[in-house]
């Protein structure tokens, strides 16, 4: 043993015997456990993901586990009994994790507080001065691997005047080796890098005869104690396998697109082949296009080994979708030196699947006898059939099938039809992994409108087509017919932008009923929106989502923009074309959520959304199935589908006989939402969880433009000085029933705002409702009009946002 080592046993044994362990006479139990930062350097973001991090330090015996109940009720879970050698451990662990982040001479004491028979474990840490470095430089040896590292300088982690620490040393080691991968060196591994360091303190390095010279040498040590620098160096070392730090080049490459268990290239008889210049093509069936295989390598034959190329080479045959297992193989060419081959593996995927799901959707506030917007209740059935594989050229195709009816329950007169509507739709959707229209609208938009220029990760052509039949029983009938062409581009992880290029719609609405007729001579209104409409134009939307790093334990936040335009008869509509059906109109909406979780317990949401829709012309308001709407589980919960606004619109009397159409949808919509969900117990063995939430909406819905009928009030239209009077809101809690898979949902909101009395209070009115009587107004049948006046339920599927 050496005289360093001796050293360290000995100073080691020092430090324990100075250690005073307190073995109690009895056991106590760990009650908690707490971080203090003396001299604290930190802000309040880092102070508090730095206590996260040194509580993960603890050893495993001095963890305290409690659990949350109803948010005031706090368990410990298995209860440790406490033992000073444990939170002694943990100290330790605590300085180390210190010197990771550059505090060489931290200090962690532990002291327990004693009550009763319970101990809270105090941890107070004094981080001292950080290690900063002072220099950096690359000793590599070997002059590409140092021309390399020191084109790439700029983007490295380890920077002059910072704390040394553990993380940028890897990170700055991991970056070289992406670095020398990405230039041929594909075996080279971060084990052939080592970081040194030296000491800057220059009175422990000179010698000098003259007193004055070491005076000031050892004012600077004083001064370097107070602020210590270290000197760093990356160095090379030489492995046992030398072919490590050897250059290497593409020499073939060989797919197999239809990969069975055993196949080998070398047995050339078991396949078909097809040569390219790129690569070899090797099948069992053929099952895929080699144009579509060639459009997604981007390793060519004679190209240096670049690591950055492999992995888009994974990566774009990946996200085709169509294989369910992709590897490729690097193979040393002994042949000839410094010369690999690629054999790239394709397990199939399935080419067809097949799913069906059941929706259920419920709101029972508005008029029994409303046909649009009363007590419904909407069921569908949806059938779907994806061919992954299209033309093999792994195009998918997907066929939809949809039915559903929507049921009145009858809460006001037995005289409402049981079936309000139904409908019958087909869709077909096809997607392109590839961009086949020579616009490029996504990176224009990214380079002048964002300022970004990013190469697009995965960009796809679309061609959706839709017809559906609707039959709105005694009111009408309608056929639609849409058509959308057009791409979207994914940019990086979190942003999508998807461009229509012919954005087509047409709609006959026929077969108006007597009933239907009278009910647009008593809302004339109706004439602007409610008719045959043929739209047709472009739009794009463009969606982000950003998630924030933990900054402080089990605490995370996420934020999401998304937004819409779309025009009609400005480009496409220019053409003269079914002028008489033609709509003119721009329509722009923008949506923006943002939730902060904590603990996967508890998360508070909030969505605020905005759309406006411009008639242009001689049109006064967009089509109906262009329009906005609130209401229903997913909007204003307080209000039935549909069923708020417009603007100061009054609601239909509740004692109607006749049929009244209320369907409130406007050219315009602001709404707000805030929602607090939490946890509140595990149901059937962990299967099932059950949550609840509190939540707030405020909006409403508005016409564009006023009414140029003569008798027709415009209180309907949007006006800025009317704004804050028309607005509603509703509160309410429901219940979350977690599936896992699905969440089954049930809402119970009521009016507390309502736009068509702010006229009196700026429409603020509290339901008369109190626990002697919440149940019976709930459900009783001689309550109806209070329901419909004061209150929404209403069932969904999933989050409303």
């Amino acid at each position: 043993m050496n005289r360093l080592g001796f050293l360290n046993i000995v100073f080691s044994v020092l430090i324990l015997s100075s250690c005073k362990v307190i073995l109690p006479a009895k056991p106590y139990l760990a009650k908690s456990s707490k971080i203090e930062i003396i001299g604290s350097q930190f802000t309040k973001n880092e102070e508090e993901a730095l206590k996260s991090r040194l509580l993960s330090q603890q050893d495993d015996s001095t963890k305290v586990v409690i659990k949350d109940y109803f948010f005031f009720i706090h368990k410990l879970v298995n209860p440790i009994v406490y033992d000073t050698f444990y939170s002694h451990t943990s100290s330790r662990n605590m300085e180390a994790s210190m010197r990771h982040l550059g505090y060489y001479k931290s200090i962690v004491k532990d002291t327990a507080f004693f009550k009763g028979k319970k101990v809270q474990i105090m941890y107070t840490v004094t981080p001292g001065p950080p290690t900063l470095i002072d220099t950096f430089s690359y000793k590599l040896r070997i002059p590409e691997l140092q021309k390399i590292a020191e084109s790439s300088k700029k983007e490295s982690f380890i920077i002059k005047n910072t704390a040394v620490t553990k993380a940028a040393v890897l990170s700055e080691v991991g970056r070289l080796v992406d670095s020398f991968r990405n230039n041929g060196y594909y075996k080279l591994t971060a084990a052939e890098l080592k970081m040194r360091g030296d000491s800057t303190i220059a009175a422990l390095t000179t010698i000098s005869d003259d007193p004055f010279e070491q005076l000031e040498l050892l004012n600077e040590a004083q001064k370097k104690q107070d602020s210590p620098t270290i000197k760093l160096a990356l160095v090379i070392i030489k492995p046992e396998d030398t072919t490590k730090l050897n250059k290497y080049f593409i020499n073939k490459i060989y797919v197999i697109s239809d990969f069975r268990q055993g196949d080998n290239v070398a047995d050339v008889s078991k396949f078909y082949t097809k040569a390219t210049k790129g690569f070899t093509h090797y099948y069992h069936f053929n099952r895929f296009r080699t144009a579509l295989i060639e459009r997604n390598i981007t390793m060519h034959t004679g190209d240096v080994y670049k690591q950055d190329e492999f992995f888009n080479t994974l990566n774009n045959l990946s996200r085709l979708g169509v294989w369910q297992n992709i590897n490729i193989r690097i193979v040393e060419n002994f042949d000839e030196e410094n010369k690999i081959d690629l054999i790239i593996e394709l397990l199939p995927a399935r080419k067809l699947s097949f799913v069906n799901s059941f929706d259920i959707s419920y709101s029972a506030a508005g008029a029994g006898n409303n046909v649009a917007a009363g007590n419904l209740f909407g069921t569908s059935l949806n059938l779907s059939l994806e061919n992954k594989n299209f033309a093999k050229e792994a195009i998918k195709m997907t066929h939809n099938i949809r039915f559903g009816i929507e049921f009145n329950n009858k809460s006001r007169t037995n005289s409402a039809n049981l079936i309000n509507s139904n409908e019958l739709s087909y869709g077909n959707n096809v997607i392109v992994p590839r961009k086949l229209i020579p616009l490029d609208i996504p990176n224009l938009f990214r380079k002048y409108i964002l300022g970004q220029t990013h190469k697009d990760e995965k960009t796809e052509t679309f061609i959706n087509s839709n017809f559906s039949y609707t039959n709105r029983l005694k009111l009408f009938n309608l056929q639609t017919v849409s058509l959308n062409y057009g791409y979207s581009s994914k940019w990086r992880k979190d942003r999508l932008f998807s461009f229509k290029l012919l954005n087509a719609e047409f709609s006959n609405l026929y077969n108006q009923s007597d009933s239907f007729s009278k009910l647009i001579d008593n809302n004339p209104f109706l004439r602007y929106s409610y008719n045959t409409a043929f739209v047709i134009g472009m739009g794009a939307n463009y969606s982000s989502v950003y998630r924030n790093p933990r900054h402080i334990r089990s605490l995370s936040k996420e934020r999401t923009v998304k937004l819409n335009f779309e025009e009609s008869g400005l480009t496409w509509g220019a053409i003269p074309i079914v002028e008489r059906y033609k709509k003119r109109f721009m329509k722009f909406d923008f949506e923006y959520k943002y939730a902060i979780n904590y603990k996967n317990k508890t998360s508070l949401n909030y969505r605020f959304f905005a759309g406006i829709g411009i008639p242009i012309l001689k049109d006064s308001a967009l089509p109906f199935f262009k329009q906005f709407s609130g209401g229903g589980s997913n909007s204003m919960r307080g209000w039935p589908i549909r069923g708020i606004g417009r603007g100061g619109q009054k609601l239909a009397p509740f004692n109607t006989t006749g049929n009244t159409f209320n369907d409130r949808t406007g050219d315009i919509q602001i709404e707000s939402n805030i929602e607090f969900r939490h946890m509140i117990t595990k149901l059937y063995s962990d299967v099932i969880t059950l949550k609840g939430a509190a939540f707030l909406d405020v909006g409403n819905v508005w016409n564009a433009k006023d009414s140029k009928i003569a008798g027709v009030s415009d209180n309907t239209s949007f006006k800025p000085e009317n704004f804050i009077r028309q607005l509603g809101a509703s509160v309410g809690y429901g219940l979350r029933f977690d599936f896992t898979y699905l969440v089954l949902r049930t809402d119970f909101g009521f009016r507390i705002k309502r736009p068509e009395t702010s006229d009196v209070n700026y429409g603020f009115k509290l339901p008369d409702l109190s626990f002697a009587d919440f149940f019976q107004k709930i459900i009783s049948k001689n309550y109806r009009e209070w329901r419909y006046e004061n209150f929404n339920f209403s069932i969904g599927i999933n989050y409303p946002f």
